[in-house]
């Protein structure tokens, strides 16, 4: 069955991420392995050198952002712009602008890693 989600049906609250609190919306959890969320981050909020399990893919709706992998230089990515973050690869995200950003990631899950899929 189709979702479909409003601005008005938004939940946004604040979230830790990484010892950092920035405002979240979760849009889709729980199904298909997959799960998405907006952030918020303010200009200057950092979220410091971090990895995840799994793949994460990170789109700049709005504002700018410079993202540095380890061993890399940061690279700024604007608005239109997004950056794809393997498994376990560090990386540290830093606002250089306040920044929406619309996050979609593998769900980390076990139990969900595990089921077959159906299609």
């Amino acid at each position: 069955m189709t979702k479909y989600v409003t601005t008005e049906d938004q939940r946004w609250q604040g979230i830790d991420v990484r010892g950092v609190t920035m405002e979240a919306c979760r849009l889709w959890e729980g199904d298909y392995n997959v799960r998405s969320g907006f952030f918020r981050m303010p200009k200057g909020m950092q979220v410091p050198m971090h990895h995840h399990p799994y793949w994460v893919q990170v789109f700049v709706m709005s504002g700018k952002l410079e993202v540095e992998a380890e061993g890399e230089e940061a690279h700024p990515i604007a608005a239109g712009g997004y950056y794809f973050v393997e498994p376990g690869e560090s990386h540290v995200e830093t606002a250089v602008e306040d920044t929406l950003l619309l996050v979609v990631s593998e769900e980390e899950r076990e139990e969900l890693r595990l089921r077959p899929s159906t299609h």
